[in-house]
This record gives structure tokens, C-alpha cells and sequence, in this order.
């Protein structure tokens, strides 16, 4: 008999695959879109805008909803969201249809992180490898998404790329449907209002430090995703090869996200055995300096940077998700975790412009020049997130 727990885990595993893999496809088939409606570059970016602000800002919403409904419904919702998204984006006939489908499809996917976040909390007995592999299918989408989009768009056209996710969004719906985790023995009963806000309020600070921690943590996210790969473009010296440059770094752009799979398992693993605010201090710690590595080096130096910066990225996340359900009474985690994506997706969705506008001005090696900023900025909230957690335990 299938474990109930790990059914949902997995489900939740395959719908972020999903969600990430439908958020850059946009990006890859973009020029096709443009071209068939005669759109400009500064049309495209307003849509593309649109979608980016529905899936950042969705997350608060979807929080409230995750503490007085059932996740396991929401899920549903999401996944037939994305589903009829899908398919409305590849029959869109033109730019403001296009750009209705993509506001849906956000609003979607907006749902997905914080609803998901807390259904892991509740249902994993083992909450970080429950992150873990969870934050395993999320790096498996940003990996696959830019393939399967570019392979079926050359093959076909863009709207099949949309048409051919719509098919395991659907899929997932069924699943999610079907799927009736049991809470875990030891859970404990539901909490009344009045103790949840009386458990909220000590950890208030330390919930804060994370909202800083992740709030810088989007910010590189979404420098990474879309400028790694121009630069790598620039950076790589493999004219030796006779490819294609931005296949070559397409390619190792890939490469590099996939390197992330392996970090977010570390995370998950380490997360049941290590103090999790030392391990994410220690994880801040490393980050920063591979930004500049990545920033300030070329050919086969740089690809080292660029799998290294990736692993030990995506190795923090499962760790700061069960730091937030370690510090959430159970009747507000959905609501923190709303803020908590948030602050990743919503305010991290600004950095894109900010490190263009120095891309454009010095380089696309500043990008990652000032996501070092950030990642010092993460390190010292890490720093304060370790001694504020420290100073509680040893205070009688």
C-alpha cells in the first residue's frame, strides 16, 4: 500500500517541477510571440511583467487561504489553474489574450509555494528532507523548463510548448484529487486563534531575520535565472568547440541548475541532523564569494563558480523552509509562509530591472557583482539569526 505522506510529498515534488518549468518558459519562446504578433520587445516585457507580479504577489493571498482551508484543494485549484492557463495561453489569438492567460497562469503558480510549504510542514515526519525533495523538483523545472520549451517550440511552434504542460498539470490535478495524506501521529491538535497569536509573538524576530534572509535570497534568485545565462554566453572561452554560443550556454546553464538538485538533498539531509540556523549561516557564508567568482572569471573557472554558486544556493532553501515551520504555530504557517514567498518572488521579482540596468551599463559581470552585495546582506541577518536563536536557548 502506497505511504499516504509520501504520495503527497512526491505529488507536491512533481507540481513544483511544473510550476518552474512553466515559469521560464515564457522567456524561451518569447521571440516567437513577439514575432507572430508583431509585438514589440517592450510589449513582451509589460506581459511579462504582469505574469512575474500575479505569481509573486499571489503568495499572500494564498497564505491566508492555506490556514482555513484544506491545502490538498488549493493544490487542486492550482493545478487546474495551470491546466486551463495552458491551454487558454497556446489558443490565444493575440497579445492581450496572451498576456489574460499568462495573468491566470500566475495567479496559478502564486498559489503553489506557500499552500505546498505548509502541507510539507504538516504531513513530513522528517520536515527537511520533506523540503528537500520538494525543493528537488523545483530545480528539476528550472533545469527542464528551458529545454522542453526550446525543443518543442523548434520543433513545433510556442503554443505546443504551453499545450504539452498542460497535459501533466492535468495529470496532477487527478493526482492531487486522489491523494488524502494523514496527519502524522505526533501531530498536535489544531490551535485554537488566541495560542497561535500567543506562540506567534516571541518568534516575531526571528521570523523577520528569515523574511530579510529570503527577501535577499529572490533577489539573487532572479538575477541568476535570467542573467546566467547571457553571461555565460560572454564568459565561456570555448570558440574552440565551433557551437552555437547561446547553445553552449544554454547548456551550461542546465548543467549549472542541475548541480542545485544535489544541493537541496544536502540541505534536506543536513537539516535533520545539524543546528538549522548554523547550517544556514554556514550556507550564506559561501554564497557571496561565489557570487564574485561567478562575476570575475571566465571559460572552465567560471562554469566551476557557476555549478558551485547553484549547489550551495539551492542548498539553503530547504533548510530556511523548515526554520519557518519550526518557528510557526501550526494555525499561522500558511500565512507566514505567504509572506516568506512573498518576499522571494514578490520583492525578488524587482532585482531583474535593478541588475539590467547595470548589465546594460557595465556588464553582466556586475550583475553578479552586486547580487554579492545581497548575499553579504543575507550572510549578516544569518549571523543575527544564529545568536538571536542561540541566546533563546540558553536563557533560562
Amino acid at each position: 500500500m502506497i505511504n499516504p505522506q509520501k504520495a503527497g510529498v512526491a505529488a507536491t515534488a512533481a507540481c513544483h517541477t511544473l510550476v518552474h518549468m512553466l515559469e521560464l518558459t515564457y522567456g524561451v519562446v518569447l521571440i516567437g510571440i513577439s514575432l507572430e504578433f508583431d509585438a514589440s520587445l517592450l510589449a513582451m516585457g509589460i506581459v511579462a511583467n504582469i505574469f512575474g507580479l500575479a505569481f509573486g504577489f499571489m503568495a499572500l493571498p494564498s497564505g491566508v487561504l492555506a490556514d482555513r482551508s484544506s491545502e490538498r484543494n488549493l493544490l487542486i485549484v492550482c493545478a487546474s489553474g495551470m491546466t486551463a492557463a495552458a491551454v487558454g495561453i497556446g489558443l490565444s489569438p493575440n497579445i492581450y489574450a496572451l498576456g489574460a492567460g499568462l495573468l491566470v497562469l500566475g495567479l496559478a503558480m502564486g498559489i503553489f509555494h506557500p499552500v505546498a510549504s505548509a502541507f510539507v510542514a504538516r504531513v513530513a515526519t522528517r520536515r527537511g528532507m520533506g523540503f528537500g525533495y520538494m525543493g528537488i523538483g523545483g530545480n528539476l523545472g528550472l533545469a527542464l523548463g528551458p529545454l522542453v520549451a526550446g525543443l518543442t517550440a523548434s520543433a513545433f511552434n510556442w503554443r505546443v510548448s504551453y499545450f504539452v504542460l498542460a497535459a501533466p498539470a492535468l495529470i496532477l490535478t487527478v493526482l492531487f484529487a486522489l491523494t488524502k495524506p494523514d496527519r502524522p501521529a505526533d501531530t498536535p491538535p489544531p490551535e485554537t486563534a488566541a495560542t497561535g497569536r500567543a506562540r506567534l509573538g516571541p518568534v516575531v524576530p526571528l521570523l523577520g531575520l528569515l523574511f530579510a534572509i529570503q527577501v535577499f535570497n529572490g533577489l539573487i534568485y532572479r538575477g541568476l535565472v535570467t542573467f546566467l545565462p547571457l553571461h555565460l554566453s560572454e564568459g565561456l572561452k570555448l570558440g574552440f568547440l565551433r557551437l552555437d554560443a547561446v547553445m553552449i550556454a544554454g547548456s551550461f546553464t542546465t548543467f549549472a541548475l542541475v548541480f542545485g538538485i544535489g544541493g537541496q538533498f544536502l540541505g534536506g539531509h543536513l537539516a535533520e541532523r545539524w543546528r538549522r540556523e548554523r547550517l544556514a549561516m554556514f550556507v550564506a557564508a559561501l554564497v557571496f564569494p561565489l557570487l564574485l567568482a561567478v562575476g570575475n572569471t571566465t571559460g572552465f573557472l567560471l562554469i566551476a563558480a557557476a555549478t558551485s554558486l547553484a549547489f550551495f544556493h539551492f542548498m539553503g532553501q530547504p533548510i530556511y523552509n523548515t526554520l519557518v515551520a519550526d518557528y510557526t504555530p501550526q494555525s499561522w504557517r500558511g500565512r507566514i509562509y505567504g509572506i516568506y514567498f512573498f518576499c522571494s518572488f514578490g520583492v525578488g521579482s524587482f532585482s531583474a530591472s535593478l541588475l539590467g540596468y547595470f548589465a546594460t551599463m557595465m556588464g553582466t559581470n556586475w550583475v553578479f557583482n552586486i547580487a554579492a552585495i545581497f548575499g553579504v546582506l543575507a550572510f549578516i541577518c544569518a549571523v543575527f539569526l544564529l545568536r538571536e536563536a542561540v541566546r533563546r536557548t540558553t536563557t533560562p
